[in-house]
């Protein structure tokens, strides 16, 4: 992709807000309280277009997405052996939350 491209993707704060038809201050509440895709890199929010559109939209955020799916595994009896062969090929012990 090129950088034109990327650069027209990406939106500033000020950008996003034009973007959405509402102040800075308002976006920025959104997003500090991560109710809106946005991250914040050396004291800059950046906004995706893309990401800003969807949520115009009102579908589903991607964690919420991730979630659901993710849910789809809780029954599934190969889960613990698959868990702990990732733990084996990463080089590290699998610890329980308490420990």
């Amino acid at each position: 992709m090129s950088r034109t491209k990327i650069q027209k993707e990406v939106l500033l704060l000020i950008e996003a807000a034009r973007f959405l038809r509402m102040t800075p201050a308002k976006l920025r509440s959104l997003a500090e309280a991560k109710q809106i895709p946005a991250r914040e890199v050396d004291g800059k929010w950046l906004f995706l277009k893309r990401a800003l559109e969807e949520w115009v939209r009102g579908g589903p955020s991607s964690k919420e997405i991730f979630l659901k799916q993710a849910g789809i595994f809780k029954d599934d009896e190969t889960l613990p052996q698959l868990l702990e062969d990732i733990y084996k090929a990463r080089g590290r012990p699998m610890v329980d939350q308490g420990d």
